[in-house]
């Protein structure tokens, strides 16, 4: 077997884009929600629009000579809200985000990037090499980016699409 066929079929193990991308909307709605319900006077808005990439060198061979990708990453719209979360209330906070994470996957985290008072940063990583940041200073923040996946159209497909001939 090759190693694009090999990369491939790792990859059939996992949902498609799209059914990855439905499940982390719904976890940043769980997110923002509790969120709110501990700091009330948070309100939350995106902040920039959803962007794709190819996979990384994990698994390069998918799309290798394709003109068009077979899978690929995401980064998820960012949720900001305005204000941050008091210090009082970041251990509460942290903890609920950690709880939400686990029930997705994210089995490695919270990794404090910073902390400090009125300024925390932490992040979580999923086996599927998913992403989430999470932080508060003067606003509050999540970012998700997710692992590599199929697009739905490869998945359906079930192999490895052809290189095509010029």
């Amino acid at each position: 077997m090759n190693q694009k066929t090999e990369q491939f079929n790792e990859l059939m193990k996992r949902p498609d884009i799209d059914q990855a991308v439905a499940r982390y909307d719904e976890m940043y709605a769980k997110i923002r929600a509790k969120v709110t319900e501990i700091v009330p006077s948070l309100r939350w808005t995106s902040a920039n629009p959803m962007t794709s990439a190819s996979c990384g060198n994990d698994f390069a061979a998918v799309n290798a000579d394709l003109r068009k990708d077979d899978a690929e990453v995401k980064s998820l719209a960012s949720w900001v809200a305005q204000g941050k979360v008091p210090d009082p209330q970041w251990d509460s906070v942290q903890a609920a985000v950690s709880d939400i994470l686990r029930g997705y996957g994210f089995d490695s985290g919270p990794i404090v990037v910073k902390s400090q008072p009125s300024d925390h940063y932490v992040t979580y990583r999923a086996p599927d090499g998913s992403e989430v940041a999470f932080g508060s200073s003067v606003n509050t923040s999540a970012t998700v980016r997710t692992g590599c996946h199929l697009t739905a159209e490869a998945k359906k497909r079930g192999t490895p699409a052809a290189v095509p001939t010029y």
